[in-house]
């Protein structure tokens, strides 16, 4: 059979891929809720969410917004009433209509499965990402393909595994002088702290956040135990100004921040991050690598003495 033969059997199959693949993330939702012991069946989520963000819809608008029938949508209703999570009463402007409210147990179990949803979210957006302009046929098969070198439920896992009770937050100008005094003290480390350095430093609100850029803070137990920042410069967003704090190294915070960027710029629809370092810092480039960065051709007026690689990860 020749390329163009299994084209067209592959097109002809389209909607039996994606139904299997569609049922495959079911069961790895269903292994990832198991393993976290939560008991809740994922085919309810899309329910279940939109009644725990918008209180009190009828059927009717739960209908409309998910784009699915009314017996559908109260069918789904009626096993989370079932398994207590939802309580609905009469609308008191027309009998006819129900509304539909979380229950005291969905309150409780949607606190446990929003932190859950939103890594799955960005493990899916990692998979479903349309690198490379690829058809969707084309970006089936790579999906399909990454599911078997690695289950969504060990991706998924991992990710909430490795977090250890660390928190990213965005910037706050009560910790601009920690981020200045962590980069520094990274710096007088490895190599020295440049003009451009201390200009930045001294001045993140004018240098980085008003040109649209973002400094975030990896939290742990109330302190600040690294940081990073995206600088908005002409040729793209720069991924630069890691430092963690020496109190706090070992826990693997730098990548951490790292996967916070580049989901982060995922969100928001970037083609691609850039970044320069110094390949003296052999373990941070093999990080690099390990993210997806590339070396690329580094220009002869670099922003910085010290680099000698420049490294961009397409998104």
């Amino acid at each position: 059979m020749d390329n163009d033969q299994l084209i067209q059997y592959q097109e002809l199959a389209l909607g039996s891929r994606l139904r299997r693949l569609s049922d495959h993330m079911m069961k790895e939702v269903s292994k990832i809720y198991g393993e976290l012991r939560i008991n809740f069946d994922p085919y309810l989520m899309p329910i279940f969410k939109l009644v725990s963000e918008k209180d009190s819809l009828t059927i009717g608008e739960l209908s409309n917004a998910l784009n699915v029938t009314q017996p559908a949508v109260t069918q789904f209703v009626n096993s989370l009433i079932k398994r207590k999570l939802i309580s609905t009463k009469i609308d008191k402007v027309d009998k006819r209509k129900r509304k539909v409210n979380l229950s005291k147990n969905g309150e409780k179990l949607i606190l446990k499965l929003k932190p859950v949803w939103k890594v799955i979210d960005k493990e899916i957006k990692k998979l479903t990402h349309n690198k490379d302009n690829k058809t969707l046929l084309e970006h089936i098969t790579y999906m399909e393909i990454e599911l078997k070198k690695e289950s969504l439920t060990s991706r998924v896992l991992q990710r909430i595994k490795s977090t250890n009770g660390i928190k990213i937050i965005d910037f706050d100008t009560k910790y601009a002088s920690i981020f200045r005094d962590l980069n520094i003290e990274w710096l007088e480390k490895y190599f020295y702290v440049e003009k451009h350095d201390t200009e930045v430093l001294e001045n993140v609100q004018e240098y980085i956040i008003n040109k649209g850029g973002y400094i975030f803070f990896a939290m742990l137990n109330g302190e600040v135990a690294g940081t990073v920042a995206l600088m908005n410069e002409k040729e793209g967003y720069e991924l630069s100004k890691m430092a963690v704090s020496p109190k706090f190294q070992g826990q693997k915070i730098g990548q951490q921040l790292m996967q916070h960027c580049i989901d982060f710029a995922l969100d928001k629809g970037w083609n691609e991050l850039l970044l320069y370092s110094n390949t003296i810092l052999e373990n941070a480039i093999y990080i690099y690598k390990k993210y997806g960065f590339k070396e690329v051709d580094l220009e002869t007026d670099s922003p910085y003495q010290r680099s000698n690689i420049k490294m961009v990860l397409k998104l």
